[in-house]
């Protein structure tokens, strides 16, 4: 971890918040540190300016010192809250799949500029567009950068592919239609900032979001907590 003796400001997503009786807990990933964490007495968030930023998925600028294995936030510059997460109850739970997610897939310090990118793209994307959509791309793009799947190029170029459809299928027991698997490389390649979303039939979108959560689930060896809040609602 970088010396943050003297203080550092970074911008930062906040990926989740873990509630306990006197004080809550913070997970941010940024750019040049990764993925961090704080913990903050509810007392402080009661006078701490623009704690009302932090928020899933809300963008900020932070300043930071190292508390141990934590780090302790001093200030907070908002940039812009997800209002869609305020009050749908699917929206919250989707969003919910794409912080476990993160937290699943990369440690803690872990820096890829490429997925602090991916987050702060999507965080800028369900502002305005289908929040269960862009989990359901979120999440592949995460897998694909965690290394447990070959990238978007190679899809595109089907380097390898066949076999990593084999793999897939031996460990999730499901069979990905010919149109799932022709959709991949869209899925794999989107580029958040474009105007028009991926187009694809509502059936798709149901077997990617399925395959999804059943590989993630063997990527990592459980099911994801927030999956289940999801399928109970």
């Amino acid at each position: 971890m970088n010396n943050l003796n003297g203080g550092f400001n970074t911008p930062a997503i906040v990926v989740s918040r873990k509630k306990y009786k006197l004080y809550s807990v913070f997970t941010f990933i940024t750019p040049s540190l990764g993925i961090i964490r704080a913990s903050l007495p509810h007392k402080r968030l009661q006078s701490l300016r623009n704690a009302s930023y932090l928020r899933p998925f809300s963008a900020m600028y932070i300043t930071i010192v190292q508390d141990g294995e934590f780090v302790k936030v001093t200030q907070i510059d908002g940039s812009y809250v997800v209002e869609s997460l305020d009050t749908n109850l699917d929206n919250i739970a989707y969003a919910a799949v794409a912080s476990e997610l993160i937290q699943e897939l990369f440690a803690l310090y872990d820096v890829d500029r490429k997925v602090f990118d991916i987050v702060v793209n999507y965080s800028k994307s369900i502002r305005k567009r289908n929040v269960r959509l862009g989990t359901i791309i979120l999440g592949w793009q995460m897998l694909s950068l965690a290394g447990t799947m070959p990238q978007g190029e190679a899809f595109v170029s089907r380097d390898g592919i066949d076999v990593f459809w084999d793999e897939l299928r031996m460990g999730t027991h499901m069979n990905p239609s010919i149109a799932l698997r022709k959709a991949m490389p869209s899925i794999l390649t989107y580029q958040w900032g474009d105007t028009q979303p991926i187009e694809l039939p509502g059936t798709i979108w149901k077997e990617l979001e399925r395959l999804l959560f059943t590989y993630v689930e063997q990527e990592i060896g459980k099911p994801l907590q927030s999956v289940k809040f999801l399928m109970s609602i």
